[in-house]
């Protein structure tokens, strides 16, 4: 096999891929996670502060927009609603636990497991159902079209 430009071009495009999912995608997460604990600390019976709520609120958001173009759904805006699935599912479930002891059973280990791992499937599959009703190519056949595009241009 030789090296040609357009197979080098082809290894630099996954390894930004990689990159991009890694550093964008994680992070995006980390940075969610991390605002809306605070937020759910913040507005808690202890009433712990990390961060102010409106910083929290904004870096939540900044971190759902890196999860977007990590994962190469920018300009999907509906995919938000599945990275806020979770937080959106659980903090008012977390603030109901400190109010009424009776609901702490909700927060036992196999019960949080299935808390945190319902709500994003269910959640990325109204929203792919959104988007083939509304005839929207799937990201798989994107990606493709783009990488054609990108050597076509080259």
């Amino acid at each position: 096999m030789t090296d040609t430009p357009q197979t080098r071009t082809t290894a630099l495009q996954e390894a930004w891929l990689v990159i991009r999912f890694i550093v964008f995608g994680f992070g995006g997460f980390g940075v969610e996670c991390l605002s809306w604990l605070s937020l759910l600390f913040a507005f808690g019976s202890p009433g712990e502060r990390w961060l102010s709520p409106l910083i929290a609120l904004a870096l939540s958001v900044v971190g759902a927009l890196m999860m977007l173009y990590g994962v190469g759904h920018w300009g999907r805006w509906a995919y938000l609603w599945v990275f806020f699935s979770i937080p959106l599912f659980l903090t008012p479930l977390g603030l109901l636990a400190d109010k009424y002891p009776g609901a702490e059973w909700l927060f036992a280990t196999p019960n949080l497991i299935l808390l945190v791992t319902v709500p994003m499937p269910v959640s990325h599959w109204l929203v792919r159902r959104y988007y083939e009703r509304r005839g929207v190519p799937q990201p798989s056949s994107m990606l493709a079209s783009q990488i054609t595009k990108n050597e076509e241009g080259s």
